[in-house]
């Protein structure tokens, strides 16, 4: 009996205390505190101008290092160039986390191969 009457004050406690909000914050005698958001900033005119000195830089950079990747594919030889090819197509894949072609898995050499059947003497 007295167990259920303990079980009974445990679940019913918390129920009670919950009901009730401290009149003076959680440490006694503070005022309540008003929530408020973040400061909204303005950008100035050269905080703009700035970010967009950067984005220029940037597509620039950009630009340059494509011309580059260009210009040194060039210099190399049919075959180095088909390697590179292969290389690239690779590692997209590898990256994109994609799956080789349908039919390339199909006709793939690899992967589940087939039990041969044994014959019984």
């Amino acid at each position: 009996m007295n167990k259920w009457i303990l079980l009974g004050l445990v679940m019913i406690l918390p129920l009670a205390a919950s009901g009730q909000k401290p009149k003076n914050g959680l440490f006694g005698n503070e005022k309540h505190a008003k929530i408020t958001s973040a400061p909204t900033t303005k950008k100035g005119k050269k905080q703009r101008k700035g970010e967009k000195v950067k984005e220029k830089q940037k597509k620039a950079y950009e630009k340059a290092r494509k011309k580059e990747v260009k210009r040194r594919y060039k210099m190399q030889t049919k075959e180095t160039k088909a390697r590179m090819r292969q290389t690239r197509k690779e590692a997209n894949q590898f990256n994109d986390h994609g799956k080789e072609p349908f039919f390339k898995r199909l006709f793939s050499g690899s992967g589940k191969k087939k039990k041969k059947k044994t014959k019984k003497k």
